[in-house]
């Protein structure tokens, strides 16, 4: 089993239409890059795909009750089958439970208008989560907000993957050693996690397009205000895969948003959801030439 949790058909329930509305028809984490930064023989092909080559699902655990998940989680069974067929069972290999740590998803007080006007919502998260075990490290949860977001979070807990070494202290390293000291005679090895996803989203129907809002700055030449500048939102609509593509960085600020351009707002707007990315990998994989070993990847 390649893969972790498969969350199919994810819909938000509308209180005003009284009905369920699709959001995602299937998604899950494709892939996990793995590249360590050691060029020595020992290491330097150390640069692992951990679905692809381990199998993110094959590697899932039991849980724990009480400690991996809450009192308050329902457990499930996975089930997958070997090269030859044969159906392996993972008892609780996924539990499902609300989390409410404390907080909030919306608020508001009013100050000018007489009396205390106070709005809260807590923010209660239905949560779905698995612990794989690929090597050095685990966790994967799924979270679905009650705003209608879902977000995904892998945890990377476990150990570090180390090299003995002849250094007791780090006043005593005079080289390049790819990592830090963690202990006498070991170095924990500097590497990077590089994660994609496979979002297939049915935003109410399947009908769906990819927007790019690029947040663009506009030079105020003409005198008509006292500010110098000022910026605006420009849309893209992807027609082609090509055009999806997107540099994510400092530099290039751009909102990816998937809408259904047959349906709107009340007052006009495509009703869509906003995808934003986690953490960004740098620049070292822009860096890789191809032929080194190491795969050249696009978040």
């Amino acid at each position: 089993m390649r893969v972790g949790p498969v969350i199919s058909l994810a819909s938000i329930y509308d209180h005003d239409m009284r009905k369920y509305r699709r959001v995602m028809y299937r998604g899950y984490a494709s892939e996990m890059f793995v590249p360590y930064q050691d060029l020595s023989e020992e290491w330097y092909f150390r640069t692992f795909l951990d679905a692809g080559e381990f199998g993110v699902g094959i590697c899932a655990v039991p849980l724990q009750p009480n400690t991996d998940c809450p009192p308050n989680a329902v457990f499930m069974d996975g089930y997958y089958t070997t090269r030859d067929g044969t159906p392996v069972k993972t008892p609780n290999v996924f539990c499902v439970f609300e989390r409410y740590a404390g907080d909030i998803m919306w608020r508001h007080s009013e100050t000018i208008l007489p009396g205390d006007t106070v709005e809260v919502r807590p923010d209660v998260t239905l949560v779905v989560r698995m612990v794989s075990t690929v090597a050095n490290y685990d966790i994967m949860d799924w979270e679905f907000k009650q705003s209608g977001s879902i977000k995904i979070t892998t945890s990377l807990s476990g150990i570090l993957a180390v090299k003995a070494s002849a250094y007791k202290h780090k006043d005593q390293i005079q080289e390049e050693v790819y990592g830090t000291i963690v202990a006498e005679n070991t170095i924990g090895t500097c590497h990077s996690h590089y994660l994609s996803f496979y979002l297939d989203l049915d935003i109410d129907g399947d009908a769906n397009s990819l927007k790019k809002a690029h947040l663009q700055s506009v030079r105020v030449t003409d005198g008509s205000s006292p500010r110098k500048s000022h910026w605006t939102v420009v849309d893209e609509v992807a027609k082609t895969e090509s055009d999806a593509k997107i540099r994510l960085g400092l530099g290039d600020q751009t909102e990816i948003i998937v809408v259904n351009p047959n349906k709107r707002t009340n007052v006009g707007n495509n009703i869509g959801y906003r995808l934003i990315p986690g953490p960004l990998a740098g620049a070292y994989i822009d860096r890789a030439r191809g032929d080194d070993t190491i795969a050249k990847w696009t978040l």
